[in-house]
């Protein structure tokens, strides 16, 4: 009986780690960069995660400039992290904040997401 149960137990787990990244080549991943000026100038991102993958992985802006981040899952469950800015989005979602610091910064999925979840990497670049 013991058995039993162990095997559903890892059966189920396995299905939920498998859900969170499927591989559904079918889903549209598009990229917007837009600006908008209610209250300053602020550089709107939408980032979409799927599979392993984030697009764009490369985020291009200017130091001091004030960043709208949304984070779109168009496949599976997945997360986006930016250490050096304190940014951890884990799940669809929006976060702003000012880049002040110049460089190259990583992101990250901070959401495991199965066997291809260290893959999943960006660049933050604030010229």
């Amino acid at each position: 009986m013991k058995k039993i149960f162990s095997l559903i137990a890892v059966a189920a787990l396995s299905a939920t780690v498998l859900a969170a990244c499927g591989n559904n080549d079918s889903s549209s991943s598009s990229a917007s960069d837009s600006s908008s000026s209610a209250s300053g100038d602020v550089k709107e991102i939408t980032v979409n995660a799927k599979s392993f993958e984030f697009s764009p992985n490369e985020i291009k802006v200017k130091k001091g400039e004030k960043v709208k981040l949304t984070l779109k899952n168009t496949d599976g469950a997945h997360g986006l992290e930016i250490p050096d800015y304190n940014v951890n989005l884990q799940k669809d979602g929006s976060v702003e904040f000012t880049a002040d610091k110049a460089g190259t910064f990583d992101f990250d999925c901070s959401v495991m997401c199965g066997a291809g979840h260290s893959d999943m990497k960006g660049k933050l670049i604030v010229e």
